[in-house]
């Protein structure tokens, strides 16, 4: 129930802060905390299933898209970068867990 409130509070902060506030730092307030609010309701929907890892995700993947996509949210532009690395990674995971 904690958090459901801290999700819509946060939220109701950055859709206020984005509606009344004018300079830069409100729109950087709105930013994260929308942000926060909306990955914070994403996992909380997806908590059920993340509970048991996928057996046919190799880890090596799964740490190398969590890695990537937190390179991509602090740093859009490096998406092109970012993409053909986890690429290159999921390959060699698949190789090596092959090998085995």
């Amino acid at each position: 129930m904690v958090l459901v409130i801290s999700i819509v509070l946060l939220v109701a902060c950055g859709v206020v802060t984005w509606k009344f506030g004018s300079d830069g730092s409100a729109r950087f307030l709105s930013a994260a905390t929308g942000r926060v609010g909306l990955l914070m309701a994403a996992l909380w929907l997806a908590w059920p299933s993340l509970k048991k890892p996928a057996r046919w995700l190799p880890p090596g993947i799964a740490v190398a898209g969590v890695i990537g996509l937190a390179v991509i949210a602090v740093r859009p532009q490096l998406a092109l970068v970012v993409f053909p690395a986890i690429a290159t990674v999921g390959a060699i995971t698949v190789f090596v867990r092959g090998l085995r």
